[in-house]
């Protein structure tokens, strides 16, 4: 992107010196609609009257459904107005009669997001897309300092901020308080607590320091960062470490990728799963020749295939290993092929891929791998086609106490202490017990003879169900608890380790008088 006169007027040959750490951040607010306003420049449209973009296309809904629709985004005219994203179009044009509705145009954004890139890339080297809006750049080594009051695009307002961290940088530029101007920690007491969404995380977090009656991040910034971590999880112990300048990560370098992307129209419309694989078949051959031009490797494939009759079909399939070769990358989709139900013929085809560096290393001797890693995709996309997008996968235990909670993550990627076949297809092995428990599902419900001490019931026998007789021995009482700051959630509960004479097994008491049998140790 060429500098316009203004930009060079404004470039001072100042040395930054002594390798401080200065990060820069761009932002473009009200960015669906600046992007939906740029796409339509020969369109009378004033700029000065309020706008909104929706967010379901409006075209798609008629009559009274239409007012429903909640709104994405408006420009500074529209927040004038009192209007505010998640409105439903009905309420404001009440509230603002001459509101404008612009279409929203995602090739406008994504060609206003290119130039936001290479603006900040014109300053400086070292450029990270934070957010589809926003850019943050390392201008520690940058040898001239440009006034960024002078930046402009055209169609487009650019705010920015700069700060000791990248992360500040983003915070800054996003508030009227902080913007066109260094900041520091201190700078953000005032700020409100919801601007720490722009730091991603859980909406139900910010609803919680709400309900606590914070009402500026220096509020927030003011709580024991182990206490606040310990309510609210280790993202609430991230933005505490954000706010008081504790983290300055290395930058996730944007690099704009050449795209492998290729796509096929039909002459006839395709019904029969052999002509999808043969046309697939001749797509993959041209992109393992450009995968081996580069020295790349495909680590996923996204295949969309548009209907006769309207509509579309999208698949992801991700490998356990990096694929090159036609072999490796074709038995998984045909597989995938195989097992879609398709409503009515297909008259186009697309094929992507993410690419990935391939990997070439010796096995373990004596570690369990796959022997043949595109067999296991293939398994996996069977049966993800059975059972339906989002059912397959490895379960893992919640960040919580509560008892058998637990989260699905997909068998093709690993972590440590997950059990998956990760990319290398080295399996790994979540940490075994020495005594294991065979827990009931669901709990056996049992009546409990026990006494009270201290204020907490004591088993002494077990009078019905499979395992009765006399508790011998016992370990506990273990107190689970959580969510106690919603009345609605909160949940308690008291576990015990009996030892009968038949056994030991796993006993549990939640409030009133609910005592079942969790689990028997084998």
């Amino acid at each position: 992107m060429r500098l316009s006169g203004e930009q060079v007027a404004g470039v001072e040959v100042v040395s930054m010196g002594g390798g401080q750490r200065v990060f820069g951040a761009l932002w473009i607010p009200d960015f669906p609609v600046m992007a939906g306003l740029r796409a339509h420049p020969g369109k009378d449209l004033d700029r000065c009257v309020p706008c909104a973009v929706l967010a379901v296309d409006e075209s798609r809904v008629a009559g009274k459904a239409r007012d429903k629709l909640p709104i994405l985004a408006l420009n500074r005219e529209g927040w004038l107005a009192g209007l505010a994203p998640g409105w439903s179009l009905g309420q404001a044009l009440v509230r603002c009669p001459g509101l404008r509705i612009v279409s929203r145009d995602k090739e406008s954004e994504k060609e206003l997001r290119e130039a936001l890139f290479q603006l900040a890339e014109s300053i400086s080297a070292d450029v990270e897309m934070t957010a589809e809006d926003a850019v943050v750049m390392d201008l520690a080594m940058v040898r001239e300092r440009v006034c960024l009051d002078r930046l402009h695009l055209d169609g487009a307002e650019v705010c920015w901020a700069k700060a000791p961290t990248p992360d500040l940088a983003h915070l800054a530029a996003r508030c009227d308080e902080t913007q066109g101007c260094m900041v520091s920690a201190d700078d953000m007491a005032g700020l409100p607590v919801s601007v720490l969404a722009a730091l991603g995380g859980n909406a139900r977090t910010l609803e919680l320091l709400d309900t606590w009656g914070l009402g500026c991040l220096g509020d927030f910034m003011q709580l024991p960062r182990q206490g606040v971590v310990e309510r609210l999880g280790p993202q609430a112990g991230y933005w505490h470490d954000v706010l008081h300048g504790k983290t300055c990560r290395l930058l996730k370098l944007h690099r704009v990728p050449e795209s492998l992307a290729q796509e096929m129209d039909f002459e006839d419309p395709v019904e029969g799963v052999e002509q999808l694989v043969f046309a697939l078949k001749r797509m993959l051959h041209v992109l393992e020749g450009r995968l081996a031009a580069r020295h790349l490797a495909a680590a996923c494939l996204e295949l969309r295939l548009m209907m006769e009759r309207g509509g579309e079909m999208f698949r992801c399939l991700n490998f356990a290993e990096p694929q090159a070769a036609v072999e490796g990358m074709l038995g998984p989709l045909q597989a995938l092929l195989e097992a879609l139900r398709l409503e009515s013929a297909v008259v186009r085809m697309e094929l992507d891929v993410e690419t990935t560096f391939a990997t070439a290393a010796q096995r373990e001797w004596f570690g369990k791998h796959l022997p043949e890693p595109e067999r296991w995709v293939e398994t996996l996309g069977k049966l993800e086609a059975m059972l339906g997008a989002g059912r397959v996968g490895v379960p893992l235990r919640e960040n919580s106490f509560r008892a058998d909670a637990f989260g699905l993550r997909q068998a093709w990627l690993s972590e440590g202490g997950a059990s998956s076949y990760g990319n290398s297809g080295e399996m790994v092995v979540l940490e075994n017990a020495a005594l294991p428990l065979r827990r009931f599902r669901p709990p056996r419900e049992v009546a409990v003879a026990h006494q009270s001490e201290a204020g907490l019931p004591q088993p002494l026998a077990i009078l019905s169900g499979e395992y009765k007789g006399r508790i011998l021995r016992r370990r506990g009482p273990f107190l689970a608890s959580g969510e106690w700051w919603d009345a609605a959630l909160a949940w308690q509960r008291l576990e015990w380790d009996v030892e009968l004479a038949s056994g030991v097994g796993r006993l549990a008491f939640v409030k009133p008088e609910t005592w079942s049998m969790e689990g028997w140790y084998e």
